[in-house]
């Protein structure tokens, strides 16, 4: 496994187990949305930019575009009145954004005749699934907000996770 693909697969595990994190806070009573988003957008972008930084040799920009929407919609948390609603309309937006982020590293793939681009498309629907299903249920009580926001990291950390482990499984050995 080279640099890339195990920066990669730490990434995608480390989002794995903040969404682990996510979805025990209703077990201790704990369900501010609104802090919990601003924690999770703060630490993606981080992780993001960490990502983005050992990996900088690749040229690989998406994780650098990640981080500068991730801090966008953090920005935006601190600046918005923390309403069901706002919240749902800044995790949307993320998610759209991010979703066009994805589709770039698909097109990216297909032009390089890179069999990865059909896995990347999938992934690409599969995060924008359940990105639009999480937004539909933020309308529940704050512990059950919580769960889907959990579930909904939780999922984009596997997507995160897949990319890497498939780019090694198709190495020439």
């Amino acid at each position: 496994m080279n640099k890339k693909e195990l920066v990669d697969l730490v990434t995608g595990i480390s989002l794995m187990l903040l969404a682990g994190v996510i979805l025990l806070l209703p077990t201790f009573k704990f369900n501010d949305l609104g802090f919990i988003l601003k924690t999770v957008f703060g630490f993606y972008a981080l992780i993001k930019l960490t990502q983005f930084l050992f990996t900088i040799k690749n040229k690989d920009f998406e994780s650098l575009f990640t981080c500068i929407i991730s801090i966008g919609a953090l920005i935006s948390l601190f600046l918005i009145n923390l309403t069901n609603e706002n919240l749902v309309l800044v995790l949307l937006i993320w998610m759209g954004l991010m979703c066009l982020i994805k589709l770039k590293k698909a097109d990216f793939y297909h032009d390089r005749q890179n069999k990865m681009w059909v896995l990347r498309l999938f992934m690409l629907f599969a995060f924008l699934t359940s990105g639009l299903l999480t937004g539909l249920n933020l309308y529940y009580e704050a512990s059950v907000q919580t769960i889907i926001v959990g579930f909904f990291f939780f999922i984009n950390g596997i997507l995160d996770i897949i990319d890497p482990i498939v780019c090694y499984l198709m190495e020439d050995k």
